[in-house]
């Protein structure tokens, strides 16, 4: 594996498993610090990398897709160590590219039901906190059990982020207004939205804030948030497919 190309493999898991453009700059300075290796420049976008080298008169350019970005911090965590281990000299050269592979094949720290269960009761937690009576904690309570499960099934497919955030979220706005309409709540703002805050794009919108304040990564940052904008409109869509279906 050459120099550029391992230390953009480490930046694209930080990347692509929730990591903000920061640590995986970061830890692809690092990498490049380990092979001893100056004079590169790397361009951050959302949708692709690009890294540039001159030598001998000649500009090497190598381009590389981030793809689909989901969160797991755990394989964020391991190729920031990575990155580190080789800036220090501790992983030799020819043993990145299998380090580069066990950090891909992490599975996420926490089994389905923890996820699921977690996603259950934030939400319902969350409807107490915006002022919803304890019927609406028991339907949101369901309604995001069951949203989660989709999107565990989803994402375990690859579908991409837009229509799974819809997909789950009018499938949990169904249940919440289902649990209105029948009379088990009477704060209906409260049961609607909470319903479906297990699906917001938290760590997207706040990697989006760190770009932008950081004035280097302003293009990424724009779009992180443009992305996180969309999905909370498809949010609201949601909703509004849950009323016209259900009420």
């Amino acid at each position: 594996m050459k120099p550029v190309d391992a230390a953009l493999e480490v930046a694209l898991i930080v990347m692509r498993n929730g990591g903000s453009t920061a640590a995986a700059e970061r830890a692809f300075t690092n990498v490049l610090k380990g092979y001893r290796l100056g004079g590169v420049v790397a361009v951050w976008r959302l949708d692709f990398v690009a890294a540039s080298r001159e030598e001998n008169g000649q500009t090497e350019t190598i381009l590389r897709q981030v793809g689909a970005i989901g969160v797991n911090l755990t394989r964020v965590s391991e190729a920031s160590v990575l990155g580190e281990r080789v800036a220090r000299g501790e992983v030799h050269i020819d043993a990145l590219a299998s380090e580069v592979e066990r950090i891909r094949a992490l599975a996420p720290p926490y089994a389905r039901w923890v996820l699921v269960v977690t996603a259950a009761c934030t939400a319902a937690f969350f409807s107490r906190i915006a002022g919803g009576d304890w019927g609406a904690l028991g339907i949101v309570f369901v309604a995001a059990g069951i949203g989660q499960c989709l999107h565990i099934w989803l994402q375990a497919r690859k579908l991409a982020v837009a229509p799974m955030t819809l997909m789950c979220g009018v499938l949990s706005a169904c249940i919440a207004v289902a649990g209105l309409r029948l009379g088990l709540s009477q704060t209906v703002p409260a049961t609607a939205v909470a319903s479906i805050i297990y699906v917001a794009p938290g760590l997207p919108l706040i990697n989006g804030f760190f770009d932008l304040v950081s004035h280097r990564y302003l293009f990424v940052g724009l779009q992180r948030i443009a992305n996180a904008t969309l999905l909370f409109l498809l949010l609201s869509v949601a909703i509004g497919i849950a009323y016209a279906v259900v009420m």
